[in-house]
């Protein structure tokens, strides 16, 4: 899987060659400032593009390009989204779609020996484990992986058709020409056992202000199952496995290891603006490592689980979506908890 950085809508080639990617693949590629692209083994498969930040991906929740201070007389509405930002949006919300899927057909390689290629699988009662199986594979692969990571129309046909002979003839086509490349494509996810991302969430300072303590209470889950879309391939769970002396730290410290409550101190000043502008949330970033936990499914039903852990103890904090107004920086092993 070639890996690049681009803008959106260039696709200019690059001179700056790099041999390793953060372990997630090893091809070459290239930066400029805008999103990061996994390049598919060939023209029949779409190219994946995923938000960047500080020349990471980004995931979590994303930047959805929303207008911020436009002039009206300009031809965007103030807090609307013009035609351009609306396809970035769109790019990305599919980007993430089509990596999920390819994570997904990485991990239900094993069970693809019970997949019926030669006839399409009637869901009935009393059916096997093998029958199952292959139902459950032959509608991921046509409604799921065909229409989503194919740009070949003898790939994106798998599974159209006027009739039951033209369907059994498009799925038969895919199968024998597009199935392969991609299950070998998806196998260089993950391939060296990790991958480092920067995660973004939401911290609501919608509620009431501590006069008291001078701030808001906010919580952080710790459970990042907004990492991979859930509707998008195969179930995926991603958990926190501390590694490092002030991740334990953390935990030992939580009532609840799944989320951590914590004070967020701000000024009262600096609140109320905040309500004045409806900014009722800040985006909490943090650098993280993640990789598949190793247990083998029972079957391609079973949700793929990951585990993360923390690359730095810094939680950084920002006023907007797009992450460019930098508010603080907190430390993980200098949390305020909730008791």
């Amino acid at each position: 899987m070639g890996v690049k950085f681009t803008g959106f809508r260039s696709r200019m080639k690059f001179k700056v060659i790099i041999c390793l990617f953060l372990g997630l693949v090893s091809h070459a590629f290239a930066q400029t400032k805008g999103s990061i692209v996994y390049a598919p083994p060939s023209d029949d498969f779409v190219s994946i593009e995923l938000q960047e930040f500080k020349g990471l991906p980004r995931l979590g929740v994303m930047d959805n390009y929303g207008a911020r201070n436009v002039n009206p007389r300009g031809g965007v509405r103030v807090g609307g989204r013009n035609s351009a930002q609306l396809e970035k949006s769109k790019m990305v919300a599919d980007g993430r779609n089509a990596f999920s899927l390819l994570v997904s057909l990485k991990y239900v390689k094993p069970f693809m020996g019970d997949l019926d290629k030669q006839s399409l699988t009637t869901v009935k009662g009393n059916m096997s484990k093998t029958e199952a199986n292959s139902a459950l594979l032959q509608r991921f692969l046509l409604s799921q992986v065909a229409p989503n990571l194919c740009l070949n129309d003898d790939c994106r046909n798998a599974g159209r058709g006027s009739n039951e002979f033209e369907r059994l003839r498009n799925y038969k086509t895919f199968v024998d020409k597009f199935l392969e490349p991609l299950l070998k494509w998806s196998q260089q996810v993950f391939m060296n056992g990790e991958w480092l991302i920067y995660h973004v969430s939401t911290l609501n300072i919608g509620g009431n202000y501590d006069f008291d303590r001078g701030g808001y209470w906010v919580y952080h889950s710790l459970v990042l199952n907004d990492i991979f879309p859930m509707r998008q391939g195969v179930m995926k769970r991603v958990v926190f496995e501390p590694l490092s002396p002030y991740e334990q730290a953390l935990v030992n410290k939580l009532e609840n290891p799944k989320g951590a409550p914590f004070f967020l101190q701000m000024d009262a000043q600096t609140a109320e603006d905040f309500k004045k502008k409806g900014n009722n949330r800040l985006y909490l970033v943090k650098k993280i490592k993640l990789r598949p936990l190793d247990k083998e499914l029972g079957d391609p039903t079973e949700p793929i689980e990951f585990g993360y852990s923390h690359e730095t103890p810094d939680l950084e904090i920002y006023t907007d979506q797009g992450l460019t107004e930098h508010y603080r920086t907190l430390l993980m092993n200098d949390l305020t908890l909730k008791n």
